[in-house]
């Protein structure tokens, strides 16, 4: 019996670093893999060279949303609809595939989805250290298909990640028969996801990671505090080391007692970037981080 298939969408903005970052990792890690990039009006230049050395694999969407996210909904949109793959990884520019992706993590993906008939969303991302405590309360294992199901807390309103989340790999059929179309943020899509499917289930053994320290935009546009943050932490994409064989193999026979977070499997080309990782640059120092406040805050008041 054959596998499914399986399409990559990759969204990017004004990261032409981030971006070449995550598409060699995609390349050197899940080769033979399709994948586009959907670019939403990249105009800075270092970064319009790299997508046109990318040729066809770029679509230039330029969208006309002018939210807090730019065109990214959108474009995920543009992105399902295009796609012909059964499944489909969604993956943001600032991220990288850290280890190889084995046709035998396609077939688990596929296991989850055919036993799981309510489930649409499978997040393929390590956990975040900072969030330990929290994970390990909510994630349960599943060693039969070799996942984590999510246990919910009733007294809990928020969606995400129990529903949905931005990164994750998609059951494309599912979608399309639920007439799924993106709302303008990640909770909205949680809600969304919570009155059509079941709970977004994470793999046991991940293979995609946030690069820490990253310039975040935010409508488009860099704050002070972000741009004074990429200045004082090096302009330089923190990019993580590719799994070793032993690391690869250790990390595929643990006990699911043992939970994904980054932290304790995954480490950076540069020692000094400090763990847990912080994936905002703005957030890595005290001032970057209120001038950010500040101004986000100045905008959303000058637009009522």
């Amino acid at each position: 019996m054959s596998l499914p298939s399986l399409d990559v969408a990759i969204f990017s903005y004004n990261r032409g670093a981030y971006l070449k970052n995550c598409v060699d990792s995609l390349q050197r890690n899940m080769p033979g893999i399709g994948w586009t990039v959907y670019d939403d009006g990249s105009d800075e230049p270092d970064t319009v060279a790299y997508l046109q050395s990318l040729g066809e694999h770029v679509l230039h969407m330029k969208s006309t949303d002018a939210d807090r996210h730019g065109g990214y909904y959108y474009n995920m949109q543009a992105a399902l609809d295009a796609t012909q793959a059964d499944y489909l990884l969604m993956l943001q520019d600032d991220l990288q595939v850290v280890r190889p992706f084995a046709q035998e993590d396609l077939s688990r993906i596929h296991q989850v989805f055919d036993q799981s008939p309510s489930t649409v969303f499978i997040s393929p991302l390590f956990l975040k250290g900072s969030k330990r405590a929290y994970f390990q309360q909510r994630y349960q294992p599943d060693a039969g298909l070799r996942c984590y199901r999510w246990f919910a807390d009733p007294n809990e309103t928020g969606k995400v990640p129990q529903k949905y989340a931005d990164i994750a790999v998609l059951h494309v059929a599912r979608l399309r028969q639920s007439g799924w179309r993106f709302a303008a943020s990640e909770e909205a899509n949680g809600a969304l996801a919570d009155q059509l499917f079941g709970d977004m289930v994470q793999v046991a053994d991940p293979w995609v990671f946030y690069v820490p320290e990253e310039p975040a935009y935010r409508g488009r546009v860099l704050t002070f505090g972000a741009k004074l943050a990429v200045r004082m932490s090096g302009n330089q994409v923190k990019s993580f080391q590719d799994l070793s064989p032993q690391a690869l193999l250790a990390f595929a026979q643990r006990d699911l007692g043992v939970y994904p977070f980054a932290e304790d499997f995954v480490d950076t080309v540069d020692p000094t970037v400090r763990k847990p990782y912080k994936f905002n640059a703005y957030r890595t120092r005290w001032l970057p981080l209120i001038l950010n406040k500040l101004e986000l805050l100045w905008r959303r008041l000058w637009h009522r």
